[in-house]
């Protein structure tokens, strides 16, 4: 008996323990009035190719009760850079490990393209593209159980698709990311 209590212990530990290792917050501002809460940014899809480099990022934040993600991509080169905007009418779409598709609602009417910036230190050509897309409260439940395996930005303008994969090892940041497990992380941190 007293070995069960010990087990028990030492999983309801671990479980707690797990469910809030990666909640510090970049934000977490909480008034009478409004509620908000960011995490930091984590790295989802890393290219570096001749002179050549993109990177995918993603933040998980919650305003007043609503979820939405912040997904931001960067690219940069010597060569040029095809523009991408997003608009009212761009859909995010993550496709899961069990076959199902997860659509996010932009947040944003305004069209945001990523404007051409040039490094003329380096020689780069610089283009950031910054998206706010919202779930809604029926869309994210498989999220917190299975894996991503590609987030898919739709536009008028064109297509991309990211692969998502178990481990980065970042050659940008020197740090490591676990792309595929970003949800299942991050949901409990928001109480999801």
């Amino acid at each position: 008996m007293k070995k069960i209590i010990v087990i028990l212990l030492v999983c309801f530990t671990h479980f707690g323990f797990a469910q809030t290792k990666n909640c510090d917050f970049e934000i977490n501002d909480v008034t009478d009035s409004t509620s908000v809460k960011v995490l930091p940014e984590k790295i989802m899809n890393e290219n570096v190719f001749g002179a050549t480099t993109s990177l995918l990022s993603f933040k998980l934040y919650e305003i007043d009760g609503v979820l939405g993600l912040n997904f931001q991509y960067i690219q940069k080169s010597k060569d040029f850079l095809k523009p991408y905007c997003v608009d009212k009418n761009t859909k995010v779409y993550l496709e899961l490990n069990n076959g199902k598709q997860v659509k996010l609602i932009n947040s944003v009417t305004e069209e945001s393209c990523n404007e051409l910036t040039y490094d003329a230190v380096n020689k780069n050509n610089i283009r950031i593209l910054n998206g706010y897309f919202n779930f809604t409260k029926e869309n994210f439940e498989y999220l917190k159980t299975e894996k991503v395996m590609l987030f898919r930005i739709e536009s008028e303008i064109g297509n991309l698709s990211f692969v998502l994969t178990s481990k980065i090892d970042s050659e940008i940041v020197k740090k490591s990311f676990m792309p595929e497990q970003f949800f299942i992380e991050a949901l409990p941190c928001f109480g999801f």
